[in-house]
């Protein structure tokens, strides 16, 4: 598939709680594209989303190449097949650690979807990204981390299949973050860089946030005061710094970063670019608010 469908994050949820073995759940956070429909399923009574593919983050970061390894051998000895970009295939004990694939596998069903296995950062991770290796049975794959992955999965929703979800105010300021200093890569179908998908994606967040509650300003306040005092108690001032300077990187490409956010999780609501500057506007107020 070389465009996003709509799916349902409900039933992918489900499917894969069904294929992960019960001792993994535990250490399993749904995050991305289906987490996001997943918590917004009541504002457009619906769970559907434009999405190729599934991102699962194995906690915690000490284990989570074992359990990569062991969820990885099991799907593709049931018959998963690896998707591999630009014809890269799988590598081996020659292969660079960064310079391995990540383990995408889709399942046997033919629709076209594919689950990506990352991985919880080490709390003295500091660069954007850092990759571990997968040794399996079909080839030696790679495992990556993104620094602020702890903030994204800080306090994940258990649903009623097992496995956790990450919260949409936590995704956001872990995008924020992680854009303080905007990472500048092109995004392959769009050209654009990386951090007006990623910050756009935290506004698309937010909009959709005030669409489902009232209470969306004190919420999100509350719940990104809790993660950073948890996780970043002695730079919690600095973090929230941080996260302003990656909200306004976007502010003179709002309508560049609106549209990748109108392809994804904006899709089902039919956000206009005013509304969603609007949403751009409270989101500042409310990072000098916590």
């Amino acid at each position: 598939m070389t465009s996003s469908s709509i799916l349902d994050a409900e039933v992918l949820i489900q499917h894969v709680a069904e294929r992960i073995p019960l001792l993994i759940h535990p250490h399993v956070v749904v995050i991305g594209s289906i987490a996001c429909a997943w918590a917004f399923r009541d504002v457009s009574q619906t769970a559907g989303v434009a999405t190729k593919d599934i991102d699962i983050l194995l906690r915690p970061s000490v284990n989570a190449v074992t359990n990569a390894v062991t969820l990885g051998e099991r799907l593709l000895e049931e018959g998963w097949c690896p998707m591999f970009p630009n014809g890269i295939a799988h590598g081996n004990e020659r292969t660079p650690t960064d310079e391995l694939p990540a383990l995408r596998l889709s399942p046997t069903d033919g629709t076209g979807w594919f689950l990506e296995l990352l991985a919880e950062p080490l709390e003295e991770q500091r660069d954007r990204k850092h990759w571990r290796r997968l040794v399996t049975g079909h080839g030696h794959f790679g495992l990556p981390s993104f620094r602020y992955m702890r903030v994204a999965t800080h306090d994940a929703e258990l649903t009623p299949f097992g496995l956790r979800v990450a919260r949409p105010a936590q995704m956001a300021l872990a995008h924020l973050l992680e854009h303080a200093d905007p990472d500048r890569t092109e995004v392959r179908a769009s050209g654009l860089p990386r951090y007006l998908k990623d910050v756009g994606r935290a506004i698309a967040l937010w909009w959709l946030a005030q669409e489902q509650s009232v209470l969306a300003a004190d919420n999100w306040a509350m719940t990104w005061g809790n993660a950073l005092n948890d996780l970043y108690p002695a730079e919690r001032n600095i973090c929230l710094n941080n996260a302003k300077r990656g909200l306004m990187s976007v502010e003179s490409s709002l309508v560049d970063a609106h549209g990748l956010a109108a392809l994804s999780v904006l899709a089902p609501h039919g956000t206009d670019v005013r509304a969603f500057e609007r949403a751009y506007r409270s989101l500042l107020d409310l990072t000098a608010s916590v």
